[in-house]
């Protein structure tokens, strides 16, 4: 006889039983979320499915998962073993919650809270520093957090004697660019086209040529 966290009736339901009806309180009380607890409640439909009524015990379960996990890899053929194993690792940290909350439910919660909080407060990304050709380093960075508020785009007014030109390239695409005042000078044109040149796919003449007329 065992009592149901939320409900005022003795039950004799059966082990797998239980932690389904923990499941569903915790997701009722919001202790965890909602979609980890669909997730969960579907990978234990599933594997509890394939348990006999004599194997309905938590630590039998739990030693045997992989059991478990090739029954049902031979009852729903049409599961990848990628799912398997997610259903696996739910199935399993559903059975240790409940054992955790069922000895105690305010310090299951407590450790619960604490875990989340350690996570946020830890998170970080990784970079790999190369120090050699041979040796590289991964060294965790605090993760940077995006502003609040996003600067204005900088916006540049054309005065009177400043000019935009389009010209087609293509016949469906033109390229747009504002001349400053006064025009550009020749040597300001092969600049120009010094800092195009790696967008060309069809190089006709050779760099060089390019390098001579900018000097």
């Amino acid at each position: 006889m065992k009592v149901i966290q939320g409900g005022n009736q003795l039950s004799l339901i059966r082990d797998t039983e239980e932690v389904l009806k923990f499941l569903e309180f915790v997701g009722k009380k919001s202790i965890l979320d909602e979609h980890a607890i669909h997730c969960r409640l579907t990978a234990c439909h599933n594997l509890f499915s394939v348990v006999n009524e004599e194997e309905d015990h938590l630590d039998y379960i739990l030693g045997n998962l992989d059991l478990l996990i090739n029954r049902f890899r031979n009852k729903s053929k049409s599961v990848n073993e990628a799912t398997l194993k997610v259903y696996k690792s739910r199935v399993k940290s559903s059975l240790e919650d409940y054992k955790a909350w069922s000895n105690d439910p305010f310090a299951w919660e407590r450790k619960l809270n604490e875990k989340k909080a350690s996570t946020q407060g830890q998170r970080r990304s990784k970079k790999v520093v190369k120090v050699s050709k041979s040796v590289e380093i991964q060294v965790e960075e605090p993760e940077i957090e995006a502003p609040t508020q996003v600067p204005a785009p900088e916006v540049k007014v054309l005065t009177h004697s400043s000019r935009k030109v389009s010209f087609p390239i293509r016949p469906d695409f033109n390229v747009e660019i504002i001349i400053p005042e006064g025009g550009l000078t020749i040597k300001e044109l092969n600049r120009l086209g010094m800092f195009l040149y790696p967008y060309c796919n069809d190089v006709e003449m050779p760099a060089s040529i390019w390098t001579h007329l900018t000097h």
